[in-house]
């Protein structure tokens, strides 16, 4: 014995909203819409005049934003089990080596979840870069983007000149000394 569907005559046909359910609508989106827009975060781009906050870095040692006036400034966003960040790291090393007399400062912010690793990498590897764990401060100065690592870099006027995610090659971290 079969069963017998009835469709409705009006099923699959829309209709006009009312001005009532225009307004629910409305009402829902916004709702359901603000959290994730008044939570979202503006990435910092070429330009934009930052206001850097103070950094308590993996020592404990706490850098005033002072402590960056005057000098241009390349902050990393890392984690050490990235291999991106492994490849470029040194790389940022030896650019701070040879460019600290000039007025370049590095500070790496790591986003590891465990706060003990990042100490033992920074020694495991011998940086002599800042580092410092990504603090809600930070990451409302620089907003997000998405990838490992990135690269934004402050000028001595206190203003974005670049900003790069993904690994750098060599000539591309050799020639952030454009800044200087």
């Amino acid at each position: 014995m079969s069963r017998k569907v009835v469709i409705p005559a009006t099923a699959g046909i829309r209709t006009q909203p009312t001005p009532e359910s225009a307004v629910r609508r409305q009402i829902l989106v916004a709702l359901f819409a603000a959290p994730l827009v008044m939570g979202a975060t503006h990435a910092a781009v070429v330009g934009d005049a930052v206001t850097l906050p103070a950094t308590t870095l993996i020592d404990g040692t706490v850098l005033k934003p002072e402590h960056w006036k005057g000098k241009v400034l390349i902050v990393e966003r890392f984690a050490t089990w990235c291999p991106f960040c492994k490849v470029q790291n040194p790389k940022l090393e030896k650019l701070l080596k040879a460019n600290k007399s000039k007025g370049l400062e590095v500070l790496a912010l790591s986003i590891d979840k465990n706060a003990a690793e990042v100490p033992k990498y920074m020694q495991q590897h011998g940086y002599s870069f800042n580092a410092a764990m990504m603090t809600p401060e930070w990451q409302r100065v620089l907003g997000d983007i998405k990838g490992l690592p990135v690269i934004w870099v402050i000028g001595r006027d206190g203003k974005v000149k670049q900003v790069e995610a993904g690994e750098l090659l060599d000539e591309d971290v050799a020639e952030l000394v454009r800044w200087l």
